[in-house]
């Protein structure tokens, strides 16, 4: 199963800040969830379409993995600190939980 997170910068916002701001925080889960695992951040290079200018995917195994980060959110004050300093940097967000058919 795959968790796809697509968003844009704010104005004024570049694309190392943001790569940097998601770094920390995939770090901090990836400490905290191993079950989650980054694919990757990626950014558009071409600008064929409207948006979004980012996506980063992750890949986990079962919806019981959603109720554990779920759970974790709840008290999780550093990783919610960390979700707050990527969206001073992002906006548009668009989140969704896939299934790899092929």
């Amino acid at each position: 199963m795959f968790y796809m997170i697509e968003f844009d910068q704010k104005p004024g916002i570049n694309r190392k800040q943001v790569a940097e701001a998601y770094q920390r925080f995939a770090d901090h889960f990836a400490k905290l969830l191993p079950q989650f695992k980054l694919v990757g951040l990626f950014s558009r290079d071409l600008y064929v379409g409207h948006r979004p200018q980012f996506l980063a995917l992750w890949e986990f195994s079962a919806y019981a993995d959603l109720d554990a980060w779920e759970r974790l959110w709840a008290t999780d004050t550093e990783g919610r600190r960390l979700a707050q300093e990527l969206g001073e940097l992002a906006q548009d967000w668009d989140a969704k939980v896939m299934t790899k058919l092929l």
